[in-house]
């Protein structure tokens, strides 16, 4: 039942974040340059910080997101 509820809360956030791009309340865009390398030297500074089996954890969640998202795409939603 909490995945289920998590999903369907899920669904809801993107159907309001939908609504708000259509409606031009929040608009999307691309990481500028500068905003890249902040994040990327962020993100690299926490992975230094990580045990071996802390990499192992969030591979295999990235592995298993990017896998629901192909999925989920092959499915046309």
């Amino acid at each position: 039942m909490n995945r289920e509820k998590a999903a369907a809360a899920r669904e809801a956030k993107l159907e309001l974040i939908g609504e708000q791009v259509s409606s031009g309340a929040l608009v999307i865009r691309e990481m500028t340059e500068t905003e890249r390398a902040k994040w990327a030297k962020q993100h690299a500074t926490r992975e230094t910080k990580l045990t071996p089996a802390e990499r192992t954890g969030r591979a295999a969640a990235l592995k298993e997101r990017h896998r629901r998202e192909d999925h989920r795409l092959k499915r046309g939603e």
